[in-house]
């Protein structure tokens, strides 16, 4: 239990945590462009009322949208870490702490939820292509916090700091001989 917990890598942990999040809203606000017309063009109140299945329908597909961007996500992070010779459990603790507070409502909060997902979220675009925009850049962004290279070296510096102390024991240990 020690040496997995000493694989943790808090830069990694933060910022693909992150990552994971942006990717994860993300799917949800292009997801939304699905049956756009249906669920911008009317109020949503009346929209329940006098449709109940079409509109839960929407609102389980943009949720499941959200779910299977999670799971790009989490495989991109775990395909990451294995290329930079990070640790796997790094990737996994992400995700099933993302898959738990997504559905387990904490992140679905009034004030959270409906800062990416309310009509527009941050920007307040009222359009397809805003939708479609927002969501794109918010996949873009958190493609580029798992592709930087700035970010990368900030996240594997803490490794190369101890691979290089661990070689610099290892030689001295071999000197000592």
């Amino acid at each position: 239990m020690k040496s997995l917990l000493s694989n943790l890598n808090t830069r990694l942990l933060i910022i693909h945590f992150v990552a994971l999040w942006l990717f994860m809203y993300g799917s949800q606000t292009l997801a939304f462009s699905h049956d756009y017309k249906f669920l911008y063009y009317g109020s949503q109140r009346l929209m329940r009322l006098n449709f109940p299945g079409r509109f839960e329908a929407d609102m389980t597909f943009i949720e499941q949208a959200g779910n299977i961007g999670l799971l790009i996500a989490y495989i991109i992070s775990w395909t990451i870490s294995l290329k930079r010779n990070w640790h796997w459990i790094n990737s996994t603790v992400i995700f099933v702490a993302m898959f738990l507070l997504e559905n387990l409502l904490v992140l679905k909060l009034p004030g959270v939820h409906a800062i990416f997902l309310h009509s527009g979220g941050l920007f307040k675009v009222y359009s397809l292509w805003g939708h479609l925009v927002i969501g794109i850049l918010l996949i873009a962004a958190s493609l580029l916090l798992f592709f930087a290279t700035r970010v990368v070296r900030y996240i594997s510096y803490e490794t190369r700091k101890d691979k290089q102390m661990a070689k610099a024991l290892k030689k001295a240990a071999r000197k000592g001989k």
